[in-house]
């Protein structure tokens, strides 16, 4: 009975919205699960990833203004498409969405987005929501990417989402050089791909298995979303069965979604965690009758860990997490006038 339980470290991951007339985060009385399947049953290529955004994050936030949120996204887009020239190239069109929102000026009052120090491993969900980071223009890898990809689609640009390990950017179709390339949103700047895979140390399985990097599909952007914003908050309520109906969605969407495989491990840890540890502190000490369920939750968390692993995620460990935080540190410093 005594199996190796594997509980992740977290570390801050219907119809066409243009044929019907009720927006998508209209009162209804299907379960957060069904929702997040009706949107993702939006057709690929006809899905405003904004207005979809806003919709999962009040799973989250019930509260959230989903009218006055999606004026601003408008609002950040028409102060960008102020400052094209006419005739602008989606390259000129891109450098001046990045100023607009990351160098100040008048474009911005004086006051551009950045990065948010307070959170050093992004484990507060309310910073993955859209509504927020417009509000306090701070954010993290989750929802700087995001926002930008939502911001970029009002004014046509060729974007989209991917994944690097235990982190997010924007992929831009670049027409000059007849390629994607990946634009890292907390920074402004553009990396290429071997860049983030010498500095994130990307295995050769996650290479031959196109796990992280690739441009996602819209499908898979949304997916990301509720992986993103949605799994963690049930985490945090410790609704395991929600966790498991949620990555469930996800990963039809998305199968190499490798955190949603280590969430749904983590959610059969949880139920381990309720069900049996809570009453039996000792395996030995389950009944018989429910020693078949305990070893399934048990295979259940350490065969979707191993099915993320065969993809080609791996686990932060003590000095990967040591390490992070002291580059953390350091770039918190540089940002209030350290040396």
């Amino acid at each position: 009975m005594g199996r190796r339980i594997y509980q992740r470290v977290v570390v801050a991951l219907g119809l066409c919205l243009a044929l019907v007339a009720v927006p998508l985060w209209a009162a209804t009385h299907d379960s957060p699960e069904s929702t997040l399947r009706r949107l993702l049953e939006q057709p690929e290529g006809a899905i405003d990833l904004a207005r979809t955004k806003i919709a999962i994050d009040r799973m989250v936030d019930p509260s959230i203004d989903a009218d006055a949120t999606l004026r601003l996204v408008d609002e950040w887009a028409a102060r960008a498409r102020a400052r094209f020239p006419a005739g602008a190239s989606n390259k000129v069109k891109m450098d001046l969405l990045i100023s607009t929102l990351y160098e100040p000026g008048p474009w911005n009052d004086n006051r551009p987005f950045g990065y948010d120090y307070s959170d050093p491993f992004g484990q507060n969900v309310e910073n993955t929501l859209l509504s927020t980071y417009l509000a306090t223009r701070k954010g993290q890898c989750v929802i700087m990417p995001i926002a930008f990809l939502a911001i970029g689609e009002r004014l046509g640009l060729p974007l989209t989402l991917t994944t690097a390990p235990y982190h997010l950017m924007v992929k831009y179709g670049d027409e000059e050089q007849g390629h994607w390339t990946n634009f890292e949103a907390t920074s402004g700047l553009f990396h290429a791909d071997s860049g983030y895979e010498q500095a994130l140390n990307i295995p050769p399985e996650a290479t031959h298995n196109d796990t992280f990097l690739r441009p996602y599909t819209q499908h898979e952007t949304v997916a990301s979303f509720a992986t993103a914003t949605l799994v963690p908050f049930y985490r945090q309520r410790q609704q395991a069965e929600r966790m498991l109906e949620v990555t469930d969605a996800i990963l039809q969407a998305n199968p190499k979604d490798v955190v949603a495989m280590t969430q749904r491990g983590d959610a059969y840890y949880l139920l381990i965690e309720q069900q049996f540890k809570a009453k039996y502190p000792e395996a030995e000490q389950i009944p018989q009758d429910l020693r078949a369920i305990y070893l399934d939750y048990s295979r259940q968390n350490l065969d979707w860990y191993a099915k993320a692993e065969a993809l080609g995620w791996r686990q932060w460990g003590p000095a990967d997490r040591e390490r992070y935080l002291q580059h953390f540190n350091t770039m918190k410093s540089k940002s209030q006038g350290g040396s």
